[in-house]
């Protein structure tokens, strides 16, 4: 039995289908027609996630610095 998702796991799944029309519009493409090898799609997954480590510790700091926490 399909399920229609609602609150949190909605807004997640539009943010994902919004991601795919602006990877199709810069790409011309979606990620399952790429042709990348295995090793390029972990090595592009790795380079995104130091950038989410990245966004995550300057927002930590942020509230840090809000909070007076060090």
């Amino acid at each position: 039995m399909a399920t229609t998702a609602t609150g949190t796991e909605a807004r997640v799944c539009a943010d994902i289908a919004r991601r795919q029309q602006l990877g199709v519009a810069k790409y011309g493409r979606t990620v399952e027609a790429n042709p990348l090898q295995l090793r390029e799609w972990l090595q592009h997954a790795y380079e995104e996630a130091l950038d989410q480590a990245i966004y995550l510790r300057r927002s930590i700091e942020e509230l840090d610095a809000i909070t007076g926490r060090r």
